[in-house]
């Protein structure tokens, strides 16, 4: 080969090898950066935002955070409708409800997309009991211990126990925290618990499990949880909001396929023992983010008539999957 010809194939050679890198750093920096505030709450539902960041979903997609924690779904929703917060890891469907009654949907929030789903292979709250509780007649006359009573745990119980014809009993508000203690001292007789406190107590020995009441009756399948975003960033930078549905939808999808990897990251980021950790109950998260409307409004008429919510909403109220159908749409 001529001097003329080796020549080239070197400045060809270059030039390839300068085309394969600007093209893995134009995939590993995405065009368009985004930072976004974001409400956090360290529940079972913040695993698909951990994985997200663990597994470098968030960067992959151009997305920073700036986080601040808040204690309850309220909180978060008082927060994003002021302005505070752009979204959050989750909203529950109760806040979500009582948010849209008060008419802060769309006009302040939106919600985008489904979060958290619950039926029987997958429950969330259950009923821990004392030793000498055999069933749901034995609670007549007896105190049971939730955490508040404007929550959903509350509406679950009463529920549930009128359907099992129990109307004589008290409930008293107890940190959840100390639920299983208290069962345990002969404080109170049953308490309604979440995970991972319950599966914490039933380890513990603090009692035992009557019933689930959230992935059995009267919530055997519910929507728990829903993702949204301040109405101004909606509007503003949809952009934003698809970056973090992709984003979201991809740590998913790690979850389904990593089973064991997210309960270790679950029990990492809540601070929970290794036994807690590999024996609490997951939570299931739709694939594809939809929600379901039926859930969402067969759920409502007990929460009227427990004082939760004044009348139904139409489920197509509360949502807008205007921009999940579009990031759905470019997999396809």
């Amino acid at each position: 080969m001529s001097k003329i010809g080796k020549s080239l194939s070197l400045v060809v050679a270059i030039l390839l090898v300068a085309v394969v890198s600007l093209t893995a750093c134009t995939r590993a920096a995405p065009a368009q950066q985004f930072t976004l505030r974001i409400g956090v709450m360290s529940t079972l539902s913040t695993l698909p935002y951990s994985v997200m960041r663990e597994q470098g979903f968030d960067k992959e997609n151009g997305l920073q955070f700036v986080e601040t924690e808040y204690p309850s779904g309220s909180a978060i929703v008082e927060a994003m409708a002021a302005g505070s917060i752009d979204t959050a890891t989750s909203i529950g469907t109760v806040s979500i409800l009582d948010a849209a009654e008060r008419g802060l949907i769309p006009d302040k929030i939106v919600p985008i997309a489904a979060h958290t789903m619950i039926d029987p292979e997958h429950p969330q709250i259950g009923v821990l009991a004392s030793n000498s509780i055999s069933g749901w007649q034995d609670l007549k006359g007896q105190q049971v211990a939730i955490n508040a009573r404007s929550s959903l745990n509350a509406a679950a119980i009463m529920g549930r126990l009128q359907q099992e014809d129990v109307s004589d009993y008290k409930l008293v508000e107890i940190s959840l925290a100390n639920m299983g203690l208290a069962v345990a001292g002969g404080n109170v007789a049953a308490a309604v618990m979440s995970e991972p406190y319950l599966t914490q107590s039933l380890l513990r020995n603090d009692g035992k499990l009557l019933g689930w009441v959230i992935g059995g009756p009267p919530f055997e399948k519910m929507e728990l949880s829903l993702i949204a975003f301040s109405a101004n960033l909606y509007q503003n930078n949809p952009q934003a909001v698809k970056a973090f549905l992709r984003a979201h939808l991809q740590a998913i999808k790690w979850i389904e396929d990593n089973p064991t990897d997210a309960r270790l990251i679950l029990t990492r980021q809540l601070s929970l023992n290794p036994e807690i950790g590999q024996k609490i109950k997951l939570l299931r998260f739709p694939v594809d983010g939809r929600h379901d409307p039926a859930l969402l409004e067969s759920m409502q008429p007990l929460l009227v008539e427990t004082g939760l919510l004044k009348a139904p909403i139409p489920a197509s109220r509360l949502y807008d999957e205007t921009l999940l159908n579009e990031v759905l749409a470019e997999k396809r």
